[in-house]
């Protein structure tokens, strides 16, 4: 209080005043703490609330924005999901329809209307069941004449026009605002089917003839005979091919081969009863399945048919071919009850057929069978042969003979030697061509085996030269396949360089049949022989029907008059006036004429009579071992003349 002092006596309200200011100040605290302080935090409160509302309110709208702009995507995803959709059905290939509870058409794509041929939007309204056939819309319509559920029904549709259309038919149910719909999905698979067909076509039929093929056959031959065994009836097969087809192939060419097979098989269609069958089983090989036939003379008047009428000329492009057949025959029940085995059976008696001489027919006997398995098994071991070449060679002398008659004698000089193929068979022996080339031109091994025979040929041919023999040329056989061969004349000189033959003594002989048609290709072939001074004979002349007119335009240097017209030279005026003829026109053309098959004394004495230069056959001495041949050749150079009976 002391610091009071000083002061100066107040007056009583100032010092009132004084007292209340001092009061105050003492009171505001007291007040700041009880009074303002929490009306402070109060506002402060307030402030914060409002911005946790400002910011619950930026969230919200925030939210609102975002969920509008996922309402908005959405509903563009909607869009065009819905557009995709349509666009998918619409571009579909099945037809999809919308079905009401009646079956109507409510809603329809392009495809659709495409496939029942109507314009668009006219087919709003109209019932399914009535776009189908009747037994197919049975098939997918239940009891109460509505569609029920269905998945891939395979069923046949019409359009428009009435045309007939195979369908795949689905059908599906739904609902929308409580009604029922259906959904059907239809898919036309007439081009499947289709495609289908043409599947089944080739595997049971031929492509080239459109007959029924080995498979059919076989089918259709089981057939028959359980209709027989039911019927007791019988079931004649035949089986035919074309004689020498391979010609047709070898001289005018595939394609003229493929016309002949075609018109066959129209010939053998044409002659048939309806419930016969005829099939082509492969090449040339025709079978025939004739049905409810009585006896054997049943099946031999159809073989006589076919025969006569597959001897009547075709006309194959340009050109006019005879073709003969042989048939085999064999009956069910007589012959077999299998299958396999009456095919065998009539396969074997096909070939009996062949041996009897071609162009004709010849019955199924047990005799045949083991043939014909003989003949089997020959196949097989010839193919082993081929590969070990287990073959060798015989020669058969030519002769050139002048008569003398101041001693009854004929002296004379070998001009030449054909190659002729022998096979060692293991079991069978020493075999002829006869028995094995057909093998050998069906397998087409013929080619392989014609080069081995080229090659030794000429092996042996500069042998005897070396061995200081007299020249003179080695005829080799060639056959249509070699010829065929693109590379026969770079092989057959390839040959000749590796053995050291010269081309002169080298004589390639040649069918008559595949030089008729005077191919470009093979005269080529053959003008490129001559450049190598190889001679060209044309072998089994007179039986193909061709004129030795036909031949000036061919680089020819012989022909051999076939071993047919000589056997009965004597005999025969016509085959005498046929050999006359071939020489005095072959003479005039500048060819020399070969006579083989010689084989009597009368036959070589007219031979010589009219002029034939060579002569060949067993009457002046049988094909021999390369050994014996040169013993024949050094005994004629010491002991000419030679006579003919030796």
């Amino acid at each position: 209080m002391f610091a009071l002092e000083w002061l100066p006596p107040l007056p009583s309200v100032a010092g009132h005043i004084l007292d209340g200011a001092l009061l105050t100040i003492l009171v505001s605290p007291i007040l700041y703490l009880f009074l303002f302080r929490p009306l402070t935090a109060h506002i402060a409160a307030l402030r914060q609330a409002q911005d946790l509302l400002r910011q619950q309110r930026d969230h919200l709208e925030e939210e609102v924005r975002h969920r509008t702009a996922e309402l908005v995507e959405r509903n563009r995803e909607i869009v065009d999901r819905e557009v995709h959709y349509r666009a998918v059905v619409e571009g579909a290939s099945e037809g999809i329809l919308t079905l009401d509870e009646q079956g109507l058409v409510v809603r329809n794509n392009m495809a659709a209307e495409k496939i029942f041929g109507f314009a668009p939007g006219k087919m709003a309204g109209m019932p399914l069941a009535q776009m189908l056939t009747p037994d197919s819309a049975k098939r997918c319509l239940g009891s109460d004449g509505l569609f029920y559920p269905v998945s891939g029904l395979s069923l046949e549709a019409q359009n428009k026009n009435g045309g007939i259309i195979p369908i795949l038919l689905s059908v599906s149910a739904f609902r929308h605002e409580n009604i029922r719909y259906h959904t059907a999905i239809i898919q036309d698979v007439s081009e499947r089917v289709m495609f289908e067909k043409r599947l089944a076509r080739l595997a049971y039929y031929d492509s080239l003839t459109g007959l029924p093929n080995r498979r059919l056959f076989h089918d259709r031959l089981g057939q028959a005979i359980e209709r027989a065994r039911r019927d007791g009836e019988l079931v004649g097969i035949l089986f035919l091919d074309l004689d020498h087809f391979k010609d047709i192939n070898d001289t005018l060419g595939h394609l003229f081969g493929d016309l002949l097979l075609q018109e066959t098989a129209k010939r053998l269609s044409n002659l048939l009863r309806k419930e016969d069958t005829v099939a082509r089983l492969g090449g040339d090989e025709f079978t025939v399945i004739l049905e409810g036939i009585s006896d054997v003379a049943d099946a031999e008047d159809v073989a006589k048919k076919i025969l006569h009428s597959i001897g009547q000329p075709f006309k194959l492009g340009e050109h006019e071919r005879y073709v003969t057949s042989s048939i085999g025959i064999t009956l069910y029940p007589l012959d077999d009850s299998n299958i396999e085995r009456l095919i065998m059976n009539a396969d074997g008696a096909m070939y009996q057929a062949k041996l009897n001489g071609r162009n004709a027919y010849a019955l199924y006997t047990p005799k045949i069978l083991s043939k014909t398995m003989e003949r089997v098994a020959l196949e097989a071991s010839f193919r082993k042969a081929v590969k070990a070449a287990d073959f060798l060679l015989q020669y058969q002398p030519e002769f050139v003979l002048h008569y003398q008659p101041e001693v009854d004698r004929y002296s004379g000089e070998v001009v030449g030697a054909e190659a002729l193929i022998r096979w060692q068979h293991p079991e069978f022996g020493l075999l002829g061509p006869i028995q094995f080339i057909p093998l050998a031109e069906a397998t087409g091994l013929i080619v392989q085996l014609g080069e081995w025979v080229l090659r030794t040929a000429c092996k042996q041919a500069v042998a005897w030269r070396k061995a200081g023999l007299p020249p003179f040329h080695v005829a080799v056989n060639i056959s249509a396949l070699q010829l065929k061969n693109h590379e026969i004349v770079a092989q057959v000189a390839r040959i000749l360089e590796e053995t050291g033959m010269e081309g002169r003594y080298l004589e390639l002989e040649l069918t008559e049949s595949m030089v008729l048609d005077k191919n470009e290709g093979l005269i080529a072939i053959l003008r490129d022989f001559k450049e190598m001074g190889i001679t060209i004979s044309i072998d089994d002349f007179g039986t193909g029907h061709s004129s030795l007119a036909n031949l000036q335009l061919l680089p020819v240097d012989k022909v051999k008059i076939d071993i047919s017209f000589v056997r009965n030279v004597t005999r025969n005026e016509h085959d005498a006036a046929i050999v006359d003829g071939i020489i005095e026109m072959a003479h005039k053309l500048g060819l020399k004429v070969v006579a083989e098959g010689v084989e009597t004394e009368e036959q070589q004495a007219y031979l010589l009579e009219h002029h034939c230069d060579i002569l060949q056959g067993y009457h002046l001495s049988r094909p021999m071992a390369a050994g014996d041949f040169e013993a024949l050749l050094v005994n004629l150079v010491e002991t000419t003349p030679l006579k003919s009976s030796s």
